[in-house]
C-alpha cells in the first residue's frame, strides 16, 4: 500500500498507517490550536499537516542511524511545547505517529513538499535547523545524515548561503557547494556554468595522469566523478 494517497495529509486514507496519519492531522485541526498557531507561527496554511508533517520528517532525520533516542524525542516535544503549549493529550496524538515512522521508514519526498504547501515556504529555514538539533543532540551528523539533510535542503529549495549561515549556527564547517568545486561564484550564468565544467572536466580527466601511476589515476578519478557531481547538481537546481 502507497504511503500517499490522494492529494494531502488530510486526504490519506488506507491501512493503519493511513488511519493514524489522518487521526493525527485531525486532532489539531480544533480552534484552540488554530489560534496559538496564529499567533506564534503565523502564515501557516494546513495548521494539521504542518503539525504531521514536521514529525514524520523529524523523526525520519532522527532515525537515520537507529531507533529515536529519548533526547532525539525531547527535541520534538520541546518545539510542539515552546511553539504551540502542547499538553498530555496532544503528546498522546504525536507520539504514536513517531514509532510508526521508526518502523515503516518512509521516502520523506511527498512530506516535504506536503510541508511547504502547509507553510507556504514560511518556516523552510525552521525545519532545515530543526533537523540538524535533531541530528546533533546525540552528536551523530555522519554522512549517511548529511546526505539526507542535503536531500532535505533540495526539496525545501534552501540556497547554499542560507544552509551555510544554519550552519554557522551550530559551529559547523561550511559546506563545500558545487560553485566551490567547479571554481565560480553563484551568480554565473549558466554558460559560465558549463564552461567551467568542461574545462575541469578535461584538465581533470584521469587520463592525463596515466603516466605518473595508480595513486594518481586514483586520486584524478575521484576528482573528476565529484566534478560531475558537482554539475549535475546545478543542472538540477538550476535546470540547466
Amino acid at each position: 500500500m502507497s504511503w500517499w494517497l490522494g492529494a494531502g495529509l488530510g486526504f490519506l486514507r488506507g491501512g493503519p498507517f493511513g488511519a493514524l496519519v489522518g487521526g493525527v492531522a485531525e486532532h489539531f485541526l480544533g480552534k484552540k490550536l488554530q489560534s496559538k498557531l496564529k499567533n506564534t507561527l503565523p502564515g501557516i496554511h494546513k495548521k494539521g499537516d504542518f503539525i504531521t508533517c514536521t514529525v514524520i520528517i523529524l523523526t525520519r532525520v532522527g532515525t537515520v542511524n537507529g531507533p529515536l533516542t529519548p533526547t532525539q524525542k525531547q527535541v520534538i516535544h520541546r518545539f510542539f511545547l515552546k511553539n504551540l503549549n502542547f499538553g498530555t493529550e496532544d503528546f498522546k496524538a504525536i507520539d504514536p505517529l513517531i514509532t510508526e515512522v521508526q518502523n515503516k521508514k518512509p521516502d520523506i519526498d511527498k512530506f516535504v513538499e506536503e510541508y511547504k504547501n502547509s507553510c507556504k515556504n514560511n518556516y523552510n529555514l525552521l525545519l532545515l535547523a530543526l533537523c540538524y538539533q535533531i541530528s546533533l543532540v546525540e552528536k551523530n551528523l555522519c554522512g549517511s545524515i548529511e546526505s539526507l539533510l542535503k536531500k532535505i535542503v533540495l526539496l525545501l529549495g534552501i540556497s547554499y548561503e542560507q544552509h551555510n549561515k544554519i550552519r554557522e549556527k551550530y559551529a559547523l564547517e561550511a559546506l563545500k557547494t558545487p560553485y566551490n568545486i567547479l571554481n565560480i561564484s553563484s551568480d554565473a550564468s549558466n554558460e559560465e556554468v558549463k564552461r567551467a565544467y568542461r574545462n575541469l572536466i578535461s584538465l581533470c580527466h584521469p587520463d592525463r595522469v596515466a603516466h605518473e601511476g595508480k595513486e594518481a589515476v586514483e586520486k584524478a578519478h575521484m576528482k573528476f566523478l565529484e566534478i560531475q557531481a558537482a554539475y549535475q547538481e546545478l543542472e538540477s537546481v538550476r535546470g540547466i
